[in-house]
């Protein structure tokens, strides 16, 4: 009998061991900052890539606008991620925790020992919740209770040299000190807690074991979102969630890796009038650059189009009316290609230099039925724009794998010209009285295409989604994002400086 109650309970005990533990990162809405600061909801889809890449036997969830839909979610969390606003005198909501009853759910998570990360602006607290803040997770960004109605904490930006007082905390496992150009906080608020991180003005990442074995960790570095391709910082925050979580964390640290960003530019500034370059070019952004690695530029006139240190083109125009390429510019574009740059064109870009539609003169053989090898012919056509749905029939192709159905508003065109190219998605037209394939994939040299007839307006973009940001990593010779964001997180995007916005 006490063989079998050993055996149930050494059963019972890997059966613990073998749950996956659950991250829950949570970016509160995008604010008035600059582009590549404060990008709270990249933040959180890198740091997911990161840690699925990175580590075994975890669930990873990702939430926007500053809390779970349901906040259920959090009753199993071992640890929660917060990047998002802060608050301030008189404005204590910004930080998405002070909302509602959020503190008193979040409460609920901590007494079962739940682990809690703040991360940059979200360290601001307000002053009336400081003993809960200080028990959590030590420390706090003071905006209210300085002098004069001052704040009592304090920021500066530039250049810093860090330290790492506590060498041998988990968190600070396999991370040497680094230089940064960085917003870091200081003059913190704070209780008993191990310094992580310093800089010359003192400590800027903190640690905290509570009493009922729960943990906690503060960070107000992470304001410029290229520090994430700073290994150590990068290091030092997936180390602190781990640890939080309750996962142990490695000798070296957690081992991740990032590829210099997926640079991507996108040709526009003319199109054939039905087709809105100026409309449709910002959701494209949007969505592509969900995918926290790309950075995207947008050059609007062709004479201007340069791809050196460029991973791939993506084509939102077509020269209506308009000359076509000098020899010399169609030189560029097919050495870019044949050395392994990537492109992408969709929708009405698929009538581009083409003598179907496009002045005779600029018609270009080669890009027409080599390198798209997908066009708009003479007798192609579309279905009126309205609803469909869109079937995946290439599961095996690294761009469409595990790509679900997904419904769309858009031109279904048909019977475009040219037979090469791998068929990924297709959807039943009317006018062609048959399923009509709508994207394709193939190689020109050593550079990928990717062709679709999808995408007329801001809301077929944006239902495919999905759809663009793979193909368009795909072509740019990027391994896959580890998850899909929700493309529909983009409709919410605001006007901040920095946003691209069309010239002419």
């Amino acid at each position: 009998m006490n063989v079998l109650l050993a055996l149930t309970c050494l059963a019972a005990a890997q059966g613990q061991e073998m749950k996956p533990k659950k991250i829950v990162l949570i970016a509160g809405s995008l604010d008035t900052h600059p582009k590549e600061t404060h990008e709270y909801e990249r933040n959180v889809i890198l740091l997911r890539h990161c840690l699925q890449t990175s580590l075994k036997n975890v669930r990873v969830e990702t939430h926007f606008n500053g809390w779970p839909a349901d906040a259920a979610t959090l009753d199993d969390a071992d640890t929660i991620f917060f990047t998002s606003g802060g608050s301030e005198r008189g404005n204590a909501e910004r930080n998405p925790i002070f909302v509602g009853d959020r503190l008193a759910a979040l409460e609920k998570q901590i007494a079962r020992g739940c682990g809690l990360i703040q991360f940059h602006w979200s360290t601001f607290n307000p002053v009336q919740h400081q003993e809960k803040i200080l028990d959590w997770v030590g420390g706090f960004f003071d905006a209210e209770s300085g002098p004069d109605g001052k704040w009592y904490s304090k920021l500066s930006t530039r250049e810093w040299q860090t330290t790492l007082p506590t060498p041998d905390h988990p968190i600070a496992r396999g991370v040497k000190p680094f230089a940064v150009k960085e917003e870091f906080y200081y003059n913190l608020r704070f209780r008993e807690m191990k310094p992580i991180l310093n800089c010359s003005e003192g400590t800027v990442g903190y640690a905290v074991e509570r009493k009922d074995g729960g943990r906690g960790f503060g960070f107000t570095g992470g304001h410029f979102y290229a520090n994430w391709w700073n290994p150590d910082f990068r290091k030092l925050v997936l180390n602190a969630i781990a640890w939080t979580a309750k996962i142990e964390v490695p000798a070296a640290g957690v081992e991740s890796t990032l590829d210099d960003p997926v640079r991507i530019t996108i040709l526009t500034g003319h199109h054939y009038p039905a087709h809105e370059w100026k409309v449709t070019t910002p959701p494209f952004i949007q969505v592509v650059e969900q995918d926290p690695r790309v950075r995207i530029t947008v050059t609007e006139d062709v004479h201007d189009l340069k791809l050196e240190n460029q991973h791939a083109l993506v084509i939102n125009y077509m020269n209506w009316g308009k000359p076509g390429l000098t020899d010399d510019q169609k030189k560029m574009l097919i050495d870019f290609f044949q050395r392994g740059g990537g492109l992408v064109v969709f929708h009405g870009a698929t009538g581009v230099w083409n003598d179907s539609i496009c002045p005779k003169d600029s018609h270009w053989p080669e890009f027409r039925d080599r390198i798209t090898a997908r066009w708009w012919a003479s007798g192609s056509g579309h279905d009126d724009f309205g609803p469909f749905r869109v079937e995946n029939v290439a599961p095996d192709h690294e761009i469409t794998r595990g790509l679900p159905a997904f419904d769309t508003q858009d031109e279904l065109y048909v019977k475009l010209g040219g037979e090469n190219g791998v068929p990924l998605v297709a959807a039943p037209s009317k006018v062609a009285g048959r399923q009509e394939p709508l994207a394709w994939a193939h190689a020109y040299g050593k550079g990928r295409v990717f062709v679709t007839a999808l995408g007329h307006g801001a809301g077929s973009i944006r239902s495919a989604g999905a759809l663009f940001r793979r193909a368009t990593v795909w072509a740019a010779g990027a391994p896959p994002l580890s998850f899909d964001p929700p493309a529909q997180q983009t409709e919410k995007t605001i006007d901040r400086p920095g946003t691209w916005k069309p010239k002419n």
